[in-house]
């Protein structure tokens, strides 16, 4: 795969989806499935590029509203379904991470000191996504976003996602990384506070409690249709693609997020009553440094942070400051 999914975005204007927010598909590998090998192994990950890139996030996190890139979005409908669609996408693409750090651990390539980390930060990055995601209006999701998941679907459910399924064990506190050596505890946090911006963002949208999947009088269809239709929807496709072009399609998104936020905040209006999961400090925290938290994923995705690198090259390492 080549072309625009996969150009990293260029500075100062917005690239995503041919118009200000706009959508683009996801392009992944199938489940399980290793990441396909580059047409010529010679070919060296744009580290400069990278670098710049997470540059730019950072510095729209540092602008905020006074110097955004784009306009604001007036049309509420426009904006939050890329957000549904493309915090989603987001989703996917960090939890295929999160597994290919597991799957290092539980194949010895890598130690429980190595993952611990990056996979703290990318569960950060989702629960960043949570909020993002959840950002709109208690009325619009009621008229748009739940009511396109049931057109899909009467029992369309989150728990179909197919990148979800080999790590659910660890978002149940099931199989964490554990040696003697290490102190898991940065982990436990990511994800207790995820489940906190979990339950807070289903109790301010779904008003009444029930889900889709326990207010249909219809059974869900079988495992793998289910994906299928769970990818469609999210408008994720499965072939074989590179290292670099999951990275590439996630910067993507990272940047236009980062836009977005600069331009229109996370809540374009006052956000309704929000439950008491929404009102902690650790949440109110993320919501604020939501930005520097896509950051964070963005640099661990690159192999950029501090701390070891994601297996992109050997030479990666470099540091944003030296570009």
């Amino acid at each position: 795969m080549s072309g625009a999914l996969c150009d990293l975005p260029a500075n100062g204007r917005w690239d995503f989806g041919g118009f200000a927010y706009g959508l683009e598909p996801l392009v992944l590998p199938t489940v399980g499935a290793p990441d396909a090998a580059a047409d010529d192994p010679a070919v060296v990950a744009p580290v400069d590029t990278y670098a710049q890139t997470c540059w730019r996030i950072r510095t729209l996190g540092e602008r905020g509203l006074l110097t955004p890139e784009v306009e604001r979005c007036d049309e509420p409908d426009e904006l939050f379904w890329f957000r549904w669609i493309t915090g989603h996408q987001v989703c996917f693409v960090v939890w295929r991470l999160i597994a290919g750090l597991l799957d290092d651990l539980n194949q010895g390539r890598r130690s429980a000191a190595e993952v611990v980390g990056p996979i703290s930060r990318y569960v950060d990055g989702y629960s960043a996504m949570l909020l993002y995601t959840g950002s709109c209006p208690r009325d619009l999701y009621s008229v748009l976003i739940r009511p396109s998941m049931r057109l899909r679907h009467r029992a369309f459910s989150g728990s179909w996602a197919p990148d979800y399924w080999p790590i659910r064990d660890l978002f149940r506190r099931r199989h964490l990384p554990a040696t003697s050596d290490i102190d898991t505890g940065e982990l436990v946090d990511a994800i207790t506070l995820l489940h906190l911006v979990h339950d807070g963002v289903a109790a301010r949208l779904v008003t009444n409690g029930k889900s889709l999947l326990r207010e249909a009088a219809v059974r869900g269809p079988r495992h793998r249709l289910a994906g299928m239709i769970y990818d469609t929807y999210f408008a994720t496709l499965r072939a074989p693609v590179t290292r670099h072009e999951v990275v590439a399609q996630l910067l993507r998104r990272l940047v236009a997020i980062a836009q977005d936020i600069a331009a229109n905040g996370l809540y374009t209006v006052d956000a309704d009553d929000r439950p008491p999961e929404l009102q902690k400090p650790e949440v109110v925290k993320c919501e604020n440094g939501l930005v520097d938290i896509v950051l964070g994923v963005a640099e661990h995705a690159c192999g950029l942070a501090d701390g070891p690198a994601e297996p992109l090259q050997s030479n990666l390492r470099t540091t944003v400051a030296e570009v």
